[in-house]
């Protein structure tokens, strides 16, 4: 008699263990990796922009209310590299 109670005990157990693994993980947001997200790239030729400082502040403030975040300069192309 003891012995059948520990079994049903346990088959109870385990099956609304396997029951929990199954659904929290459908239940749960799994937070969106960062290579998931979709991201641009925007390359300009330095020979393309002006060596004035106006009208180069002018042309990354523009790009900074587009949502453009400079990241980087390629000296050996001379490009400049905006993502957002």
């Amino acid at each position: 008699m003891k012995c059948d109670s520990f079994i049903r005990i346990s088959l109870i157990i385990i099956v609304v263990l396997l029951a929990l693994n199954i659904i929290l993980p459908i239940l749960s947001n799994p937070s969106t990796s960062y290579a998931a997200k979709n991201i641009e790239y925007k390359v300009i030729n330095s020979e393309k922009v002006s060596r004035d400082k106006e009208n180069f502040e002018k042309l990354f403030n523009e790009y900074g209310k587009e949502g453009w975040e400079f990241v980087a300069f390629d000296m050996a192309w001379g490009f400049y590299i905006f993502k957002r």
